[in-house]
């Protein structure tokens, strides 16, 4: 019998499943980090920075002196400057 379609024994064989399985898990794993993304970006969630990790929702001043004090004992910031900016941020508090 002639025919259109896949016969009995023609199937496109066991390589396509395997890359299916492969897209599938690919596609849900986008669905689902995407809607994480989403939940987080929308609900104002954490802000990475580079210094730490600040919640918008906690107190960023404590965030904020930690910061300042990383980076003077990194050395990115000299004495003078560590004082003004640290009395600035005790004087918000």
């Amino acid at each position: 019998m002639g025919g259109y379609g896949w016969q009995y024994g023609q199937g496109a064989g066991p390589g396509w499943w395997v890359v299916m399985v492969i897209f599938m898990i690919l596609f849900w794993s986008v669905v689902v980090l995407g809607a994480i993304y989403s939940v987080r970006h929308y609900r104002g969630g954490h802000h990475h920075h580079e210094y730490g990790d600040v919640s918008t929702h906690g107190s960023t001043n404590e965030g904020a002196i930690e910061i300042l004090r990383t980076r003077f004992a990194k050395g990115e910031l000299d004495e003078a400057e560590f004082k003004s900016r640290l009395a600035l941020l005790e004087e918000r508090h």
